[in-house]
């Protein structure tokens, strides 16, 4: 009873907030996270294959220290690699250039060629570009080239015109950078921001890392290297989970919606409809979202684009189906709301996930997804409503109400929206107040003649001016039209 007097204090926008986003993260927390890593599959079968050409710059101001430090990271990153799917060759490129390894090289050969590396010379990129491109030339698979370099290159007008060449023949170009390299510079060569990872003295695996996850396949809701699912089991994986969280929301909702009447935090039947159709919604969102994601997942902009895209469609759907268990919340309106919900928490998301670990970023975004959706179908119930009524429940208690054409029932009845005692003699149902020709009526159910005291009531149907009061035992209510 405590929670619930502390709930029903609470700015309704704030409650909806609240319980939305802790309903979200619930569910993320104890179903969407478990899912995931119930059917995750191992690395070793992640990505769709690839051609790789690392190209590795040993220029002279590579210096001893940092040269060491790209060994180490060049070292774990070939260890990682799954030579039997993808193709991966490295190049090393200082005056000149010379492959290292080819596609044909094995494992221990490319880390004896790491471990082998000098530094000398100036920066070359035209020669890199140039073997990298031959070495691509001799495999099928999807063409990619990663620059490692800390610095300038030789001629840097003609190295953009060749990495613009190599990017028309859709040679995928990123970068790792270092040191003094240029980043708004290779931003040209590679053609996009999100492309280049600049990595300072000691993160330089780091930085190779997030190369990978970027060239290699990804899925809707990770960042790290993810399973080679296949299209129906990856929409089904990423839909389950992110029908838990709509699951999670709605109930969350609900209950927020009910505790605001003083209801019964949950029935079974909303518990059936809320849950099951949060959960539809969804499964729904996530697997569309993922449709949109899987042929994007190599380019950036593209990739930001579908998460943002399936994350929206969540909220949409979600706050679409909140329609049915808010008063006169229009449709329409609870579709805007599940938008901007929606928009905020992929926002979320998508900057925790550079930030943090992929399972924190998930877990704050699903509590940011389920916050905005609350607030924001709070917030445009309460600021497009045209009429109100305000319910007392005691001098410290109040909750307010939109009015509209779908009446506001009062009784006994615990699906009422304003509940009436029974031991007080209110029948299951009493009264309700609605919007009629944008008059505020009161019509009162004609069984309540059966009783006493109602049998001389003759007007069962009232109109109730602005400020207008009725109380019904110790409950005071009171109407507004704006």
């Amino acid at each position: 009873m405590a929670l619930r007097s502390l709930l029903v204090r609470l700015p309704k926008p704030i409650l909806f907030g609240l319980c939305g986003g802790f309903g979200c993260l619930a569910a993320a927390g104890l179903l969407g996270e478990p899912w995931l890593a119930l059917t995750r599959q191992a690395p070793s079968r992640e990505t769709r294959p690839q051609a790789l050409v690392l190209l590795i710059d040993t220029s002279g101001s590579m210096g001893r220290a940092r040269l060491e430090e790209v060994q180490a990271a060049a070292t774990a990153f070939v260890s990682r690699q799954n030579l039997d799917r993808h193709d991966l060759a490295l190049v090393e490129f200082n005056s000149q250039a010379q492959i290292i390894g080819d596609f044909n090289t094995g494992e221990t050969e490319l880390l004896r060629a790491i471990a082998n590396l000098r530094a000398s010379g100036s920066t070359n990129f035209i020669a890199a570009f140039n073997l990298g491109e031959s070495l691509l030339q001799e495999s099928e698979l999807t063409p990619n080239l990663l620059l490692f370099t800390d610095g300038v290159p030789n001629r840097p007008q003609q190295a953009d015109e060749r990495a613009k060449a190599l990017r028309q023949q859709e040679i995928n170009l990123f970068a790792i950078a270092t040191g003094d390299a240029d980043i708004g510079y290779l931003q040209q060569i590679t053609g996009d921001r999100d492309r280049i990872f600049y990595a300072d003295s000691g993160n330089i695996e780091n930085a190779f890392i997030a190369a990978e996850q970027l060239i290699y396949q990804q899925q809707l809701v990770e960042s790290e290297l993810s399973g080679d699912y296949g299209l129906l089991f990856g929409l089904l994986r990423i839909g389950v989970w992110t029908g838990f969280l709509a699951l999670g929301t709605a109930l969350a909702l609900i209950m927020g919606q009910n505790a605001n009447l003083r209801r019964r935090l949950l029935s079974p039947l909303e518990a059936l409809y809320g849950g099951g159709g949060g959960f539809l919604a969804g499964l729904t969102a996530g697997a569309l979202g993922q449709l949109a994601f899987l042929p994007t997942s190599s380019v950036p902009h593209l990739s930001w684009l579908a998460r943002l895209s399936g994350w929206t469609v969540l909220g949409i759907l979600v706050g679409g189906g909140m329609s049915g268990f808010v008063p006169n919340l229009p449709w329409r309106n609870a579709l805007l709301a599940g938008l901007l919900g929606g928009l905020l928490g992929a926002g979320g998301f998508l900057l925790l996930d550079v930030l943090v670990s992929v399972i924190l970023a998930r877990l704050v975004g699903a509590w940011i997804l389920g916050f905005c959706i609350g607030l924001a179908i709070a917030l445009t119930e309460t600021l497009l409503r045209q009429a109100t009524i305000s319910i007392q429940w005691t001098p410290n208690e109040s909750t307010t109400l939109t009015l509209g054409q779908e009446p506001i029932y009062l009784g006994s009845s615990r699906q009422a929206h304003i509940y009436l005692p029974k031991d007080k003699g209110f029948p299951p149902q009493f009264a309700s107040v609605f919007l009629e020709n944008d008059q505020i009526i009161l019509e009162f159910h004609p069984s309540i003649q059966e009783q006493e005291k109602y049998k001389t009531m003759k007007n069962l149907k009232q109109v109730l001016a602005d400020g207008s009061r009725r109380k019904f035992d110790d409950i005071l209510l009171e109407v507004h039209h704006k």
